[in-house]
């Protein structure tokens, strides 16, 4: 009696053979262009802004007056400081999200750092809101100007250079790149320092009547960052 016998084909490597590791993903950078866009809503409302104030000292007791110096471009105007507004909001959201995803993977876990990253972010997204909201309301008002109280026309135009940038939010993305920075290595040190420089100015702003100079802090830091995230090294300039 004969007994045969049958081998298995191998599927595992042969022996001695060398094996490719599985390379790394890349990292998806599209949400860090969110904040390039909030940086260029907001340039786009400092640029469309300065139509809408063509007053002098003497006209500040007088709202019609400083009404009847607005020519028929200022809806117009005010429509793009709501166009700039809607964009930085939608990019703020964005790259709150991306920002918050970017950290828990660096960030021990547990860490309250993302959330407080991205929440900082979600705020400032609110209050670009808030600011697109004055617009529609300017501009109708704008539109209808002879049908509509000057005092109306002349408040909205005000709380739109204002609300739209109490950027306190911004304050607490700052404060959480720098602790992730410094206490957590999650981030590159030199982002920990400007963030901790522009945390403070924007402090500055936030806790006094100046909330709308938050304008010229916001959009260079968020400028920054959007960069630093888009076009850095994929690891750790992150």
């Amino acid at each position: 009696m004969s007994a045969s016998l049958s081998h298995q084909p191998s599927t595992g490597p042969a022996p001695g053979a060398v094996t490719d590791p599985a390379s790394p993903r890349a990292e998806r950078r599209g949400w860090a262009w969110g904040g390039i866009v909030t940086a260029l809503g907001g340039l786009a409302v400092f640029v469309a802004s300065g139509p809408l104030w063509p007053y002098e000292d003497s006209d500040i007791a007088d709202n019609a007056r400083m009404v009847e110096r607005l020519d028929g471009s200022a809806m117009w105007w005010v429509f793009v400081t709501q166009v700039g507004f809607t964009a930085a909001a939608l990019g703020a959201a964005v790259f709150g999200a991306g920002l918050r995803r970017r950290l828990d993977r660096q960030c021990p876990a547990g860490s309250l750092v993302p959330a407080v990253a991205g929440l900082g972010m979600l705020l400032v997204a609110v209050m670009s809101l808030v600011g697109a909201g004055m617009g529609t309301e300017a501009f109708h008002n704008l539109r209808m100007a002879d049908d509509t109280d000057p005092d109306t026309i002349v408040g909205e135009l005000a709380q739109l250079g204002t609300y739209g940038w109490a950027w306190a939010g911004l304050l607490l993305t700052a404060a959480a790149l720098v602790v992730a920075a410094f206490r957590q290595g999650a981030v590159s040190r030199w982002i920990g320092v400007v963030s901790l420089l522009f945390g403070l100015l924007l402090l500055v702003t936030q806790l006094t009547p100046f909330q709308y100079m938050a304008l010229f802090v916001g959009v260079p830091y968020l400028l920054l960052l959007g960069a630093a995230f888009a076009f850095g090294r994929s690891r750790r300039l992150d």
